[in-house]
């Protein structure tokens, strides 16, 4: 039986090995996002006794691109809004801009000089066998990359920490604040 820790008892995992969520990092550090304030200083305050504590923050190769493609995308939606422009293309039209030459230096800045300055990197070697076994008709109402994350939290006997409901009935060990794990 996995555990599910209430991110309120930080003295259950503050020894434990953690790998972020995208979303947790994104409540931390995307600070243009239109987050719900109470996760963003729950979060922003685990993280700080995380960091205090030296406990080991795991990211990966999935979690970061999420995290810059989900900060382009949100610059991107907040440039239309503030221009009032409509049927923008991503691709074609926004990133021609100076906005998104500005919200590409901040992403990248944020990914090398905050997360992977803090961060582990862990990766998982797949194979076709695993790629299919991510790929499985079981798994039709998850995320790709969600199964990828709890592949490598299991393999890695790691710690989860996310906000994201979608993980409540994974066979893995969580960290959360998100009150949905308890229903």
């Amino acid at each position: 039986m996995a555990d599910l820790l209430n991110a309120n008892d930080f003295s259950k995992f503050k020894d434990k090995k953690i790998f972020f969520d995208t979303n947790i990092w994104m409540y931390i550090f995307c600070e243009i996002a239109n987050s719900q304030e109470y996760f963003v200083n729950k979060y922003s305050t685990i993280f700080n006794n995380l960091l205090k504590s030296k406990t080991l923050i795991f990211v990966d190769f999935a979690v970061i691109s999420e995290f810059v493609n989900s900060y382009l995308r949100i610059s991107f939606n907040n440039y239309n809004r503030e221009n009032k422009l409509k049927n923008q293309d991503y691709k074609r039209d926004y990133r021609k801009t100076d906005d998104f030459r500005e919200a590409w230096e901040n992403v990248c800045n944020i990914v090398n000089n905050k997360i992977l300055s803090i961060a582990k990197t862990i990766n998982f070697e797949y194979n076709k066998i695993s790629i299919k076994g991510l790929l499985n008709s079981k798994n039709l109402e998850t995320d790709f990359n969600d199964n990828h994350i709890v592949n490598l939290c299991k393999t890695n006997n790691i710690y989860l920490l996310t906000n994201d409901g979608d993980f409540k009935d994974a066979d893995i060990n969580i960290i959360t604040a998100n009150s949905f794990f308890w229903k």
